[in-house]
Formats: C-alpha cells, sequence, structure tokens
C-alpha cells in the first residue's frame, strides 16, 4: 500500500472513532440529564397572595338555581265581624327563581393555604341565596274574596307578593339549594385554579365534605 493510501486509512479511522465517540458523549449527557431530572427535586413557588386576589376578583359566584312555585293567603279580618261582611281575603300563586352561590369577595388570606404535597386548598365561604325573584308573567291572583261592606284593600296584592317572595326563598332552602350551590362552587373554583396553573387543588366548605380538583 501507498503512503498516500496509508494516511487516507489513518484519516478514514480518526474520523470514525471521533464520530463514534460524539455519538457516544451526546448519548452519554442525555442519560445525564435524564438522571439528574429524575433524582433532582422540582420546585415550585405559589404566591397564595396571588391566589387569594385572583379568585376574589370573581365576586358573587352563582353556583345553582332553583324554581319554585308557591300558594299563599293572605286575610284580612275583624274579631266580631264575620269575613263575609267586613273581611279581604286574597290567594296568590307565585312562581319564582331562587339563585344561590358564594361571595368570593369575602375570602381571606388565611383561607388559602399549601399542604406538605404541594396541594393547594382553598376554604370557600359559606354559600347563601343570592337572587330570589318572582316570575310575575307566571304568577297571578288565584281568588280574592271582598266583604260585602267593605272596600278592597289595594295594597293587599303587593303585600302577598312581598310574601310569597320570602316564601319562594324558604321553599328552595328547605330543598337544600344551598348545599348544593356549596358543592358546585367547589368544582368550579378547583377547576379555575387549574385554568391558573395549580395541578393539585382542593376546596372546602362549611356545610359539605371537601371535594378534591
Amino acid at each position: 500500500m501507498s503512503r498516500r493510501g496509508v494516511a487516507a486509512a489513518l484519516i478514514a479511522a480518526v474520523c470514525v472513532i471521533g464520530v463514534t465517540f460524539g455519538v457516544a458523549w451526546v448519548a452519554w449527557r442525555q442519560t445525564q440529564r435524564r438522571v439528574e431530572q429524575v433524582f433532582t427535586p422540582h420546585e415550585e413557588q405559589i404566591d397564595l397572595g396571588t391566589v387569594v386576589t385572583r379568585v376574589r376578583a370573581l365576586n358573587r359566584l352563582e353556583t345553582a338555581s332553583m324554581r319554585v312555585v308557591h300558594v299563599s293567603t293572605i286575610t284580612q279580618s275583624y274579631e266580631l265581624v264575620p269575613n263575609a261582611l267586613a273581611g279581604d281575603e286574597l290567594t296568590f300563586f307565585a312562581a319564582g327563581d331562587v339563585i344561590a352561590g358564594i361571595d368570593l369577595s369575602q375570602l381571606k388570606q388565611e383561607d388559602v393555604r399549601r399542604d406538605a404535597d404541594g396541594t393547594v386548598v382553598v376554604r370557600l365561604p359559606p354559600p347563601q341565596v343570592l337572587v330570589t325573584r318572582i316570575d310575575n308573567r307566571a304568577s297571578r291572583v288565584l281568588n280574592r274574596k271582598t266583604g260585602f261592606f267593605r272596600r278592597a284593600d289595594m295594597n293587599l296584592e303587593s303585600r302577598a307578593r312581598q310574601y310569597a317572595e320570602q316564601g319562594i326563598r324558604n321553599e328552595a332552602l328547605n330543598k337544600g339549594i344551598l348545599t348544593t350551590a356549596s358543592q358546585n362552587a367547589e368544582v368550579k373554583v378547583a377547576e379555575l385554579l387549574h385554568t391558573f396553573g395549580f395541578q393539585r387543588v382542593r376546596c372546602e366548605s362549611a356545610t359539605t365534605s371537601p371535594s378534591r380538583g
């Protein structure tokens, strides 16, 4: 073999060795990085004050609604005079809506904490009725009886409406609207915090058991 051939063979051998070494070095560095990622603790900083500020900015969060029907009778009477002569009676059918939720403006700094495992825990304000309204199109006077010797009270229907509004609210409370509102609030706030980038979230309230998100 000529000197030129020997030189070319040596150069080729050096190139092969260099490429092999380079590939092996890159592979070793990638493996080293993966090992470091596995055994190096991941540190995450969470500003709980920011959590409170963002959640509080939502103000009132409506989480439950209920359609309620209420029938009530309001009567004016005198002890010594029969109703047929001096009484005034009105029966009112009311249909309305009750909306419940939580007031997030009540959220305090101490209501948000971080557990040892990294879970962000939010203790929500108690649920409350936010809106009670009568549907005027669906509500009506069912019956009106006025005594023979008296004039009908023009304000009796408006008072019946006020009484019906309170009755609708009480009926929704009896059917558990606050419990439903609290449970739904836990889910919605947890979903909101997930959108903020928090992976592990747990919401708690005073009326229901904790729910994880």
